[in-house]
C-alpha cells in the first residue's frame, strides 16, 4: 500500500469515528422530536374529529397545553434541523438509517403543522365572529380568507377529511354572512334615489355623516376585500344609463340638503325644457357630481387608489363613450367650418379632461379626450371622411336613372381612356399624361361622388401625411362600396333595363377614369400621387371588370333570344307558314335591336355603342345564315324572292342603328356575306356562275359548297344545273 493511501485510508477511519460520536448523540433526540410531534399530531387528529365531525365536548387547546408543546416542538425542530445541516456539511453521509429518520422526523413535521392549522381553525372563526360584533369586518373576512387559502392545501383521509370539509363550509357561511352584513352596512351608509315628477326628474345621491368611523370602516373593508367594485356596480348602472344620460341631455339644477346625520347631493333634470345644455354646463355638472362623490366618500378611503380611481375602473369606457358620442361630437365643427369654431370646446374639453386625470379618474396618457384636444385636425379631419362616406351611402341609394349628366369629350388621343376596350395597344395609359374620357352618359350621383373625392384630396393635401394616407383607405372603400352596394340594391335592373345597365357601365367607367386622375402627380404631391396611383389601379380594374361584366351578361341573354327566335329547335322545310315564322322572329330581332338604340344611342361611348350593337349584329347575321342553310332542299321561287327582300330590308333596318356612316363589314366578320345574300338568291343560274368566277366579294365570303348549295335549293334538277354546279369549284 503507497503512503497516500494509507493516508487516505486514515482520514476516512478518522471521519467514520467522528460520524458515529455525533449520531449516537443525535439519534435519541430525533427519535424523541419525532415521538412528541406524532403525539401532538395524533391529538389534535381527534380534537379536530371531535370539534367538526363527531360534535362532542372536547378538551381546548388551552387544556391540552397546545401552544407550549408546539413552541417547544418547533424549537428543537429549528435546533436539529441546523445541527444536521452542518453534520452534512462535514461529513458525506451514506448511512441510510440515519437520511431515513432525518425524512420521517420532516414528514412528522409537515403533518403536525397541517393539523395544528386545522386544530386554530375553530379559534379564527371564533375570533373573527367577535371581530364583526365589533364591526371589524376588515380583520374578521381577512383572517377567515386566510384561513380558506390555508385549510385548501391540506390533503387529510378518513374522518379527518369528513371533518375538514365541515370546517371549509363552516369558513364559506361565515364569510358569506360578513359579506352580507357588509352590503347591508354600505346600502345604510350611501344610497340614490329617482324621484320622477310631471316636468321634472330629481335625482338624490346619500352618505350617511353621523358615524364616520363607521364609513371609514366600511369603506376600508370593501377596498381590501375587492369587492368594492362589485358593490358599486349598481351604482355605476344608475350613473351611466340615468344620471349621466340625463345631465348630458338635459339643463338641470345641482343643490345639497343636509339632513341628520347625512347629506344629500340633488340633481333635478329640467324635461320641460326642449334646450339642450351646452359643453361647458354639461362639464360643470358632471364636476361637481364627482366632486361630491370624492368629498363624501372618497376622503374615507385610505389606499393605494382613491374611490374616484376605483369607481372609474367600472365605468370608464361607457362614460367616455357617451361624453365622446352625446357631448362632444355634437359640438364639433362642420365640413365647412373653421378650426376657430373648436377653440372655445378645447378649452373646456382641456379643464374638464384634467380634472379627471386629477382626480385619478383616468390616467393622463390613456385619456380618450386627448385626441380631441391635442390634435384638433384629425378630429375634424374624422369626421370629415366619415361624413364622407355617410353621403356617399345616402348617394349610392338614388336610381341609376335619377339625374343624368353628359360628361367627357369627342377628342380622340393616342392615350385615350380605353372605355370601350374596343383597340388595343401596347400602352393603354401614360399616367404622366392626361387621360381622356369618351362622351358619355352618367348618373349625377356619381358625379358628385367622385367631386367630393377631389376636394377632400385637395383638402389633405394641408394636412400632414397620416391624414392623405388614411383618405386613400376612404377612397377605396368608396370603391368596394360602390361595387358591392349597387348591384345589389339594383340588381333587377341591372338584369333588364338597357338605360340602367348602359348608366351602370359608364358609371364605373367614368370613376375608374376620375381615379386614375388628371394625372395625380399634376395636382398632388409625389408621394401622395404615386401611393394614391398605385393603390386605385386594382380598383380601376375592378370597376372597369364590373361594368363590363353587366353590360356583357345582357348582351349575352339578347344575342340568345335573337338566336333561339331564328333558329326553331324543330327545323322544317321552306313554307309560307315556316316563312312567316321566320319574317316575325327577324322583325322581333330588329325591333330589339332598335329598342337598345333608343336605350344606348347617345347614351354610351360612341364606341362602345358600336361594339356592342355589332355584336347583337353579328349573332343576328349569323343565326339567319345558318337558317337558310339549314335546309337544302328546292325552295319555290317566290319565297326565295321574298326571303331576299327581307334580307334586304333587313341589312336598310341594320344601318339605320348607326346615324354615323360605319364600316360594318371591318366590325362585323360575316356583314359582307349577309349582304350578298340578297343578290345570291335573286341571281339567275347563269349569273350565279359568272358572280362565283368573276365576284371576289363572293368568292372570299362563301365557300363553292354554300354557294351549290344555294344553286340546288334555286334551281330544278336538270342538265343545266349540273352543268353550273360543275362550274362553281
Amino acid at each position: 500500500m503507497s503512503l497516500v493511501s494509507a493516508v487516505l485510508q486514515e482520514v476516512d477511519s478518522s471521519k467514520m469515528k467522528d460520524f458515529k460520536k455525533y449520531n449516537d448523540e443525535l439519534t435519541p433526540r430525533l427519535k424523541d422530536l419525532i415521538e412528541r410531534a406524532e403525539i401532538l399530531s395524533w391529538t389534535l387528529q381527534q380534537h379536530f374529529i371531535d370539534s367538526y365531525l363527531n360534535y362532542t365536548t372536547t378538551k381546548s387547546l388551552e387544556q391540552l397545553n397546545y401552544k407550549n408543546r408546539k413552541g417547544n416542538i418547533v424549537n428543537d425542530y429549528a435546533t436539529i434541523t441546523e445541527e444536521l445541516k452542518s453534520l452534512r456539511e462535514k461529513f458525506n453521509i451514506t448511512d441510510e438509517e440515519f437520511n431515513e429518520r432525518c425524512e420521517k422526523l420532516d414528514k412528522s413535521i409537515d403533518v403536525l403543522n397541517e393539523f395544528c392549522v386545522a386544530a386554530e381553525g375553530k379559534r379564527v372563526l371564533q375570533v373573527a365572529n367577535h371581530e364583526v360584533r365589533r364591526h371589524n369586518y376588515c380583520e374578521a373576512m381577512l383572517s377567515i380568507k386566510k384561513l380558506q387559502d390555508q385549510i385548501q392545501l391540506l390533503n387529510f383521509k378518513g374522518d379527518a377529511a369528513k371533518a375538514l370539509l365541515n370546517l371549509i363550509a363552516q369558513a364559506e357561511n361565515q364569510l358569506s354572512l360578513y359579506t352580507a352584513q357588509l352590503s347591508v352596512e354600505w346600502e345604510d351608509l350611501f344610497s340614490w334615489s329617482e324621484l320622477p315628477s310631471l316636468h321634472f326628474l330629481t335625482y338624490s345621491l346619500s352618505v350617511q355623516q353621523s358615524d364616520p368611523i363607521m364609513l371609514q370602516k366600511v369603506l376600508r373593508t370593501l377596498y381590501v376585500t375587492k369587492r368594492l367594485n362589485a358593490e358599486l356596480g349598481q351604482f355605476s348602472h344608475f350613473f351611466i344609463d340615468q344620471l349621466l344620460h340625463n345631465v348630458i341631455r338635459h339643463n338641470c339644477e345641482i343643490f345639497t340638503e343636509d339632513h341628520i346625520g347625512a347629506i344629500f347631493f340633488n340633481i333635478k333634470i329640467d324635461l320641460a325644457n326642449k334646450a339642450k345644455p351646452n359643453y361647458q354646463t354639461i362639464f360643470i355638472n358632471l364636476t361637481a357630481i364627482f366632486e361630491f362623490l370624492q368629498s363624501t366618500l372618497g376622503s374615507q378611503l385610505e389606499g393605494d387608489q382613491n374611490f374616484i380611481e376605483i369607481f372609474g375602473n367600472s365605468i370608464r369606457q361607457k362614460f367616455f363613450n357617451k361624453i365622446i358620442d352625446d357631448c362632444i361630437r355634437n359640438n364639433l365643427p362642420s365640413c365647412n367650418s373653421t378650426y376657430e369654431n373648436y377653440t372655445t370646446l378645447v378649452v373646456e374639453l382641456d379643464a374638464f379632461n384634467k380634472f379627471l386625470i386629477e382626480s385619478r379618474f383616468v390616467e393622463a396618457s390613456k385619456s380618450p379626450l386627448n385626441k380631441y384636444i391635442d390634435d384638433t385636425e384629425c378630429v375634424l379631419y374624422n369626421k370629415k371622411c366619415d361624413k364622407l362616406l355617410n353621403d356617399v351611402r345616402s348617394l349610392l341609394s338614388q336610381s341609376l336613372s335619377y339625374g343624368t349628366e353628359v360628361v367627357g369629350t369627342e377628342i380622340v388621343n393616342e392615350n385615350e381612356s380605353i372605355l370601350e376596350l374596343t383597340e388595343k395597344t401596347e400602352n393603354t395609359w401614360d399616367l404622366n399624361k392626361p387621360v381622356f374620357l369618351p362622351k358619355c352618359v352618367i348618373s349625377q350621383n356619381v358625379k358628385r361622388i367622385l367631386r367630393m373625392i377631389l376636394e377632400h384630396l385637395e383638402e389633405s393635401i394641408k394636412l400632414p401625411e397620416k391624414y392623405s394616407t388614411q383618405l386613400v383607405s376612404y377612397i377605396k372603400d368608396i370603391t368596394g362600396m360602390y361595387q358591392s352596394i349597387v348591384p345589389k340594391k339594383f340588381k333587377i335592373n341591372l338584369e333588364c333595363c338597357p338605360l340602367d345597365i348602359a348608366l351602370f357601365f359608364n358609371n364605373c367607367f367614368y370613376l375608374a377614369h376620375g381615379l386614375l386622375g388628371p394625372p395625380w402627380r399634376s395636382s398632388l404631391p409625389g408621394p401622395l400621387a404615386d401611393h394614391l396611383t398605385t393603390t386605385m389601379l386594382v380598383c380601376i380594374q375592378d370597376l372597369r371588370v364590373l361594368g363590363m361584366e353587366k353590360i356583357s351578361l345582357y348582351l349575352q341573354k339578347q344575342k340568345n333570344v335573337i338566336t333561339q327566335s331564328i333558329e326553331p329547335s324543330e327545323l322544317s322545310p321552306w313554307s309560307k307558314t315556316s316563312y312567316e315564322q321566320f319574317d316575325t322572329a327577324v322583325n322581333n330581332a330588329i325591333i330589339l335591336m332598335k329598342d337598345l338604340k333608343c336605350s344606348w344611342h347617345h347614351i354610351l361611348p360612341t364606341r362602345m355603342y358600336e361594339l356592342a350593337m355589332c355584336t347583337l349584329v353579328q349573332a343576328f347575321c349569323q343565326s339567319v345564315l345558318q337558317r337558310i342553310f339549314a335546309d337544302s332542299r328546292p325552295v319555290q321561287e317566290d319565297l326565295v324572292y321574298m326571303l331576299a327582300v327581307r334580307l334586304q330590308d333587313s341589312v336598310e333596318d341594320i344601318t339605320t342603328l348607326f346615324e354615323e356612316p360605319i364600316e360594318l363589314d371591318k366590325k362585323i366578320n360575316i356583314w359582307t356575306k349577309f349582304t350578298k345574300m340578297p343578290q345570291l338568291l335573286k341571281a339567275q343560274l347563269l349569273e350565279t356562275a359568272d358572280g362565283w368566277k368573276n365576284n371576289k366579294e363572293l368568292a372570299q365570303s362563301y365557300s363553292c359548297e354554300e354557294v351549290r348549295q344555294i344553286v340546288k335549293m334555286r334551281f330544278p334538277d336538270n342538265k343545266y344545273r349540273l352543268n353550273m354546279l360543275k362550274e362553281i369549284q
